[in-house]
């Protein structure tokens, strides 16, 4: 019997594991696809976004205290539950760092809306639709809803009651 539950268990985390798998191979597929239709101005533009929502993250981690980062670690609280910890605990300058990193995000995200073509966002939105409604999508998106099930522990879904 226990040799049956785990067979049980490797096939179901094989098939997991080859549709999460796929999943990103496609996302990287479309990534590339949409990359080849940018300028070089509005691939930097992206460059740079990312480069500066690495920065900032990395800013803001170094101005977590000790007890900050051991709510971060608690593995007993839900995300959500660590995160309104966190939210109580900053100071006026951790709070500052982030209204100041979002609106550089902010800024870069703008400037780079303003710099697509009408053809390119036609692009942008069909590969989103594309994703979001193909098959794969849909498995992921239900893989991803039945891990949460089991760490949960509970079969619920989230705060609002979508999933």
């Amino acid at each position: 019997m226990k040799n049956l539950k785990l067979i049980a268990v490797l096939v179901f985390v094989f098939l997991v594991s080859i549709t999460v798998s796929s999943a990103q191979e496609n996302n990287a597929a479309d990534k590339q696809m949409l990359m080849k239709n940018l300028t070089e101005q509005q691939k930097l533009l992206l460059i740079e976004q990312q480069a500066l929502i690495k920065a900032n993250r990395e800013a803001f981690k170094a101005t977590l205290t000790d007890e900050q980062l051991a709510i971060l670690e608690n593995q007993k609280l839900k995300k959500e539950a660590r995160l309104e910890a966190l939210r109580n605990t900053f100071t006026n300058a951790q709070k500052e760092l982030i209204n100041q990193n979002k609106e550089k995000v902010s800024a870069i995200k703008e400037q780079f809306k303003n710099t697509i073509t009408n053809e390119q966002r036609q692009q942008l939105r069909q590969s989103i639709r594309t994703n979001n409604s193909t098959e794969t999508g849909n498995e992921l998106r239900e893989t991803v809803r039945e891990q949460r099930k089991i760490k949960n522990g509970s079969g619920g879904g989230n705060r609002n009651g979508s999933n």
